[in-house]
């Protein structure tokens, strides 16, 4: 099966795949009062905030239960490395003394001594390499069980990750260390991921980027648990065979190929050799960010009105930026949304000249068509603003070239308002001085062009 497929336009049908990662088994922890207190602090105040900016969160369920430690571990958590070391040597000296001791004994002569010491030497010296070899292994639990009980993965302090790796003098490039942190990213990225059915909400990289940066992985190895992830999806593929289960799989795909590419950055372009392990052409991965960034963009204008501003005007441009979508398409989204805006007003307007209770028809018609001519006159104000430059990509005056009411069908419904708007004008006798300020520009092109 060519996993290329999982970028393939919707209605194409499926490819398939199965995975199981070695990063992917649950792993325990315990924590001393120091990481506890610490952690308390952290969730608090995170907590508090998080109420606000109501940040993507990640039940801590994700990364398994506790692990216990078996009773040479517990011996080895006890032991701080200085003493563990010291320890160590006084098993092997205590086993060669007592070899010895046990041999000239037993034996009546010196060889036989130094025959036991050899004999014991080597048990001491097995007993003393067990008790440092598990060291790494009993800090991979506890950072397993550090992550596992913190109440807001997100909180996590890198000092503290840090502090577990030095308490059992450990380096966090250790293999049982590192495999445990690469599990820990792996769990925690597979969490912050929307399901296949659901779309971004656009913090999924930030809320990445700080728990990789606290968890103090190496972006090497953080890549490798993004292309693990996509492994499973893929294979997920596979095993559900269905074309339903194929199309969400992809949607699933491009989505982790747009969040890992955003995480990170320009080193993404050697860091997620997808071309290599997928198949999947550069042009193919600047698609899934392309569609992507386009649906958060278009989530973001949802939630802007007639009543814009110049702070809506800059955080659309700076999440424009975070979500790396061109200007050309920013620009056109924008376009399309204030045009979307003022269609809906003029179908308004069209419905109540068309209504068969014409009692107050005229006032409501011109009441709508104010509505229009004060937004496009807002939009138009603004591009003279001193902090124009900072303001998103297509902010100007409104244009219905393209949109429902481009068209000769619609034309004769335009013509009807632009009678019913120059009607009321020269209702007194006179055009009113209002009236000409005001104009209305972007009908009067339009109604020109037809």
């Amino acid at each position: 099966m060519n996993p290329t497929s999982l970028l393939l336009p919707i209605n194409q049908p499926p490819p398939v795949t199965t995975f199981r990662s070695q990063f992917l088994n649950p792993t325990p922890l315990r924590l001393t009062p120091k990481f506890y207190l610490k952690r308390r602090i952290q969730s608090t105040v995170l907590s508090s905030s998080s109420v606000q900016d109501k940040p993507t969160s990640v039940n801590p369920d994700v990364f398994g239960g506790k692990k216990e430690l078996s009773p040479i571990q517990s011996l080895v958590d006890a032991m701080s490395p200085p003493i563990r070391i010291a320890s160590s040597a006084l098993i092997f000296a205590g086993a060669i003394a007592a070899g010895y001791g046990l041999g000239l004994r037993f034996g009546g002569s010196r060889n036989a001594g130094v025959g036991g010491a050899i004999a014991f030497g080597a048990a001491g010296a097995g007993a003393a390499y067990a008790l440092n070899s598990c060291a790494p292994e009993v800090a991979a639990i506890n950072l397993h069980n550090y992550v596992a009980d913190f109440e807001n993965p997100a909180a996590l302090n890198k000092e503290d990750i840090e502090a577990i790796a030095n308490k059992y003098g450990v380096s966090k490039q250790n293999e049982a260390f590192n495999a445990e942190l690469r599990d820990i990213y792996c769990r925690y990225v597979s969490a912050v991921l929307p399901a296949s059915t659901e779309e971004l909400r656009g913090d999924e990289v930030d809320t990445i980027i700080k728990f990789k940066n606290a968890l103090g992985i190496d972006d090497p190895d953080a890549a490798d648990m993004h292309m693990e992830i996509g492994r499973r999806i893929f294979r997920q593929r596979l095993e559900m065979g269905d074309r339903d289960g194929d199309m969400e799989q992809r949607r699933a795909f491009q989505k982790l190929i747009y969040v890992s590419t955003l995480v990170f950055g320009e080193a993404s372009a050697f860091l997620l050799p997808w071309k290599r392990v997928f198949k999947v052409t550069d042009a193919q991965v600047d698609v899934a960010v392309r569609d992507n960034a386009q649906r958060l963009y278009a989530s973001k204008l949802k939630s802007v009105g007639r009543d814009i501003d110049v702070n809506q005007l800059i955080s659309l441009r700076e999440a424009q930026l975070a979500y790396r979508l061109s200007d050309e398409l920013a620009h056109e989204m924008f376009k399309e949304h204030a045009r979307n805006l003022v269609e809906e007003i003029i179908s308004t307007a069209v419905g109540i000249l068309k209504s068969r209770t014409r009692a107050t028809e005229p006032t409501r018609v011109i009441e709508e068509l104010d509505k229009v001519l004060s937004y496009n006159n807002l939009l138009i104000s603004l591009t003279n603003h001193a902090d124009a430059s900072r303001f998103a990509p297509g902010t100007g005056p409104v244009s219905l070239v393209g949109g429902e009411y481009d068209g000769d069908r619609k034309m004769d419904d335009l013509k009807l308002l632009y009678r019913a708007y120059v009607t009321d004008s020269l209702s007194s006798g006179r055009m009113e001085e209002d009236k000409k300020q005001k104009g209305m520009p972007w009908y009067t092109v339009q109604a020109g062009s037809k």
